[in-house]
């Protein structure tokens, strides 16, 4: 298996971790989620990605994502395609 884009990485770390509610680039820019300074820009290029999957929100100047659970549709298409699930 190849190795995994940035941001297959943040989705997958998402979709891993249900208890955390919402995430910020800054979780995505330091150990054990380290994706690089980029995180900020990966997690644009996921809410483009995914629109119905992902709730935009904010934290003072901040952008969160948060896993949209109720879209079993999208997140069922997604696992059985395998694209960032067991990875």
């Amino acid at each position: 298996m190849g190795k995994i884009t940035q941001c297959e990485f943040i989705l997958s770390t998402m979709l891993r971790h249900r208890e955390k509610a919402y995430w910020t680039a800054k979780d995505f820019q330091k150990p054990p989620y380290f994706v690089g300074y980029e995180a900020s820009a990966r997690m644009s290029d996921l809410m483009r990605m995914h629109p119905d999957l992902l709730i935009v929100g904010r934290e003072d100047r901040f952008r969160t994502l948060a896993i949209n659970w109720e879209k079993y549709d999208e997140l069922e298409r997604l696992r059985k395609e395998n694209t960032y699930e067991n990875r």
